[in-house]
């Protein structure tokens, strides 16, 4: 299989028609997996124009050093770590309220699904792997017809699941588990989650 160019596809480097076409050989013969990130996120569509953006992992992290500061990190007062500051929410006020910070930051019932993210389920994955917390992916699985996706979010789920799946790795809202985002989450992955 190859990469074809029909008239609305953009242009591609030709560099790069090795690696695309590579791609499509794994995923048209079912050896293809995909890791999706918060990029995915902010090509979902609003509600409303006053919807609170989705934020990256730097404005998460500006949310963190605020609350526990109460102030905007300036460039004198950067932090080196998310994770990190966390980390010190959860020491300061609580896993609880670490948790419902991210809930908050996050708002994930302020969109819908973007086309983009039907036509991602829809290509042949083997599984869909991400670290996003909100629930575009699973909602997007209603509009895919020509697939049926299992949601893993915890190991339970991990075991009775059939492929292709939707495996969110850090926790999903609502989250029937703590999210993992401080870095003593990090550490101890390999043994918490590691199937």
């Amino acid at each position: 299989m190859s990469i074809s160019k029909s008239p609305e596809t953009p242009s591609v480097p030709n560099n790069l028609n090795p690696y695309l076409n590579e791609i499509a050989e794994r995923l048209f013969s079912g050896h293809a997996a995909v890791m999706i990130g918060s990029g995915l996120s902010k090509n979902a569509r609003r509600h409303s124009p006053s919807s609170p953006d989705f934020p990256d992992w730097a404005q998460l992290g500006d949310r963190f050093y605020q609350k526990l500061h109460n102030r905007e990190p300036s460039a004198d007062n950067r932090y080196l770590s998310v994770p990190k500051l966390a980390h010190e929410i959860e020491a300061a006020i609580g896993r609880p309220a670490l948790d419902q910070l991210l809930r908050d930051a996050i708002p994930d019932r302020d969109y819908e699904p973007s086309p983009l993210h039907a036509k991602l389920l829809e290509l042949p994955w083997t599984d869909v792997f991400t670290t996003n917390y909100d629930t575009l992916l699973e909602r997007t699985c209603g509009s895919v017809t020509s697939r049926r996706y299992d949601v893993v979010v915890n190991l339970d789920d991990l075991v009775y699941s059939e492929r292709p799946r939707i495996v969110k790795l850090h926790g999903s809202f609502p989250a029937d588990r703590p999210f993992v985002v401080m870095d003593e989450d990090y550490r101890r992955y390999p043994e918490t989650f590691a199937p």
